[in-house]
């Protein structure tokens, strides 16, 4: 079928195959920055706060802070006892300056990330020497520290680094351990060097950003309702202010939550709805032409076989199974198109360096081939059904005549 008009195949494989891109280089994307993989394992049974908003009881004065201050984290919800773990961090907004030795002139920015001793049971950090800093180093608030692969070769070229004294803010920092570097989608786990932050002064008036890991995500619920009596208790015991705590989120709505508003779930939605339907309702209408081309020249052969009784629902069944074909072959095009797109474009697409990779992990998986085959069945029946289903209605004699359908 494919031989019998090369040009109309080529142009339907290549019309599938571009239009396959452009959905799952969508959905790629979108898969990349949700699955749960090493370093963050637990994304999909982890939950995320990081704005609250207070309001005055007896005034309109209201506040609004990009992160939770430590002392609400302390006093309300580091004992909770719904979610499994919970823990804080702080990347700051300025990078930190770094030196190996303290009167070094020459300091590098990099990015530290301070955090507790639950951050290495949440995520998972592959470590080429050393460990992470301890709960017992936490507690006592000791200056150590964790360093990338990419951070050691930077600071130490090709000496060994664990061990040794780095200055972060004019602090000296003992490394106790050495990681492999991190991609920058990884958001919560990526940094170049990881701190307590009890070993910085001041840390008690500083804001968090809280991770909150479930069992099962069976148990969001449960954890969302521990935070809003969190929330009541403060409410009760504050005198001053009415507090409220946006969250917490799963981690693929809180990645929405750019600003102290609600996420708009719906509208989300919507807009991807509205983008996947152009993606496959344009080049479907054009698709159904060549679809349509090709059953026309075979009205002779639907017309044999209907005589000898064949029935309409085969013929049915035939023309989408060998359009299904078509779309399949462009399909798996289309995919490794969309993976050179993604690659290529990975700073638009994804905020990662030019020098960043992406894991193998990520785009390789059981859920992006599954959508593969489903919008591959979606473009073959929009595309065909319409002809299939002329050609399962033609009459045996106008089949003979090759009128058209």
């Amino acid at each position: 079928m494919l031989k019998q008009n090369k040009f109309i195949s080529i142009i339907s494989i290549a019309g599938t195959s571009l239009a396959i891109m452009m959905i799952m280089v969508l959905i790629v994307s979108e898969s990349i920055k949700n699955v749960s993989i090493a370093p963050e394992p637990n994304r999909e049974r982890t939950m995320y706060m990081r704005y609250e908003i207070k309001k005055g009881k007896e005034t309109k004065n209201t506040n609004i802070n990009s992160a939770i201050n430590y002392e609400i984290y302390k006093g309300y919800l580091s004992d909770l006892k719904e979610p499994e773990l919970v823990s804080i961090q702080s990347n700051g907004w300025d990078k930190s300056q770094i030196s190996t030795s303290e009167n070094q002139m020459d300091r590098k920015a990099m990015n530290v990330k301070s955090t507790d001793a639950n951050f290495w049971k949440i995520m998972s950090l592959s470590f080429i020497e050393g460990g992470p800093f301890s709960e017992e180093d936490f507690k006592s608030g000791l200056k150590k520290t964790v360093i990338t692969e990419r951070t050691a070769k930077e600071l130490y070229g090709n000496q060994r680094a664990l061990g040794k004294t780095i200055n972060i803010d004019f602090k000296p920092y003992i490394i106790v351990g050495i990681v492999k570097d991190i991609s920058p989608i990884f958001k919560f786990a990526y940094t170049d060097i990881y701190i307590p932050y009890t070993s910085k002064g001041g840390f008690e008036k500083n804001g968090f950003e809280i991770l909150l890991l479930a069992k099962s995500n069976k148990d969001f619920q449960a954890i969302a309702e521990g935070i809003r009596a969190a929330e009541r208790k403060f409410n009760v015991t504050d005198s001053e202010w009415n507090l409220t705590l946006l969250g917490p989120y799963n981690h693929s709505i809180y990645l929405l939550n750019t600003n102290n508003n609600e996420p708009d779930i719906k509208g989300n939605a919507r807009k991807n709805i509205f983008i996947f339907s152009i993606l496959l309702l344009i080049p479907a209408i054009n698709l159904s032409s060549f679809s349509l081309s090709r059953i026309r020249k075979r009205t002779e052969e639907i017309g044999v076989r209907k005589a000898f009784g064949a029935k309409r629902y085969v013929i049915l069944f035939q023309v989408l199974y060998e359009n299904f074909i078509t779309s399949l072959i462009g399909g798996i095009i289309g995919l490794i198109l969309s993976y050179i797109i993604v690659i290529w474009l990975k700073q638009w697409l994804l905020g990662i360096d030019t020098d960043g990779t992406l894991p193998l992990e990520t785009l390789v998986s059981l859920p992006i081939f599954f959508a593969v085959f489903i919008v591959c069945i979606l473009l073959n029946l929009l595309s065909a059904g319409i002809p299939a289903y002329k050609a399962s209605k033609i009459k045996i004699v106008d089949s003979l005549n090759r009128n058209n359908l």
